[in-house]
């Protein structure tokens, strides 16, 4: 090769090669926790197009599957509602003890029972930690009460936590702490290029209690909570893209009653901006 030939094709390897770290330097940018909160807001829609998305109602199928703390596998019928701050998630079986019915209504929360004074472990989970419904965490962007939503009226304190891989995307993780505080460690994970919404963790934990018996101090432990829930499968219902895959995961780490429980809900079909009935969010409403 002519020696002014080689120097061109070296000149334009070189840069090339040279290009990789400034690419990869764009996709790790670093970018603080309301940078990427403005970006994911861009992603469900635009500024009119969020304004305008006042209510929802999203229905589709749920499937469970219970691995820790028994077994078993069942079908049924998700439904996700809300309006405004008010909320509800629907999950429903053939047989009551399987069914998930938690609602918010901008005041309280009310479940269904499985008999008086008898919750499911996760309702049960929920309604110590009403901060999930109170400050719209729970559903994502599935819900018009995601707290982003509506500018700093029931946002909490973020923090950005740098950036992790969620399966095959890389994320921005947002750390979340709720306006009256809790136990909870919440993170928030939007994806490094669309900025949508792709998972939230949330975990507790409670110290044994303390005993006097050497013996039984090494065997005590304590008791963890986990709840992970995953979007997927993003695509546009009327101005707004919203996600079609939500899966929840609950885990309870203790030596008494392990449970490892796990919904996925595919949603078919969404009814946007229709006016609801407020006694649709207290389950205890005639």
């Amino acid at each position: 090769m002519p020696l002014q030939k080689l120097i061109l094709f070296t000149g334009l390897l070189l840069a090339v090669v040279s290009s990789g770290p400034t690419c990869l330097a764009q996709e790790t940018k670093k970018l603080t926790a309301d940078e990427v909160i403005t970006s994911h807001l861009e992603s469900i829609g635009t500024a009119e197009a969020r304004s305008a998305f006042k209510s929802l109602v999203a229905q589709g199928v749920v499937e469970v599957t219970i691995r820790v703390g028994g077994s078993g596998k069942g079908k049924g019928g998700a439904v996700m509602a809300s309006q405004g701050p008010m909320s509800l998630l629907g999950f429903i079986f053939g047989q009551e003890a399987s069914n998930e019915k938690i609602a918010f209504n901008g005041q309280k929360i009310t479940l269904g029972e499985l008999r008086p004074g008898l919750r499911t472990p996760f309702g049960d989970f929920v309604r110590k930690n009403d901060v999930l419904f109170r400050e719209g965490l729970l559903g994502g962007t599935l819900s018009t009460a995601w707290p982003f939503l509506a500018a700093n009226e029931r946002r909490g304190k973020l923090r950005s936590l740098g950036t992790k891989s969620v399966k095959d995307r890389k994320a921005y993780v947002v750390g979340y702490e709720p306006t009256n505080g809790s136990n909870l460690d919440i993170k928030l994970y939007f994806d490094a290029e669309t900025f949508q919404h792709l998972r939230t963790d949330y975990q507790q934990e409670f110290v044994a209690p303390t005993v006097t018996n050497p013996d039984k101090a090494a065997r005590q432990k304590g008791t963890r909570f986990k709840l992970t829930e995953e979007f997927s499968d993003f695509r546009r219902e009327g101005s707004v893209v919203l996600p079609h895959t939500y899966k929840v995961q609950f885990t309870i780490e203790t030596e008494s009653h392990p449970l490892l429980q796990d919904w996925v809900v595919t949603l078919n079909q969404f009814v946007l901006n229709k006016t609801l009935d407020a006694k649709q969010f207290d389950l205890t409403a005639p």
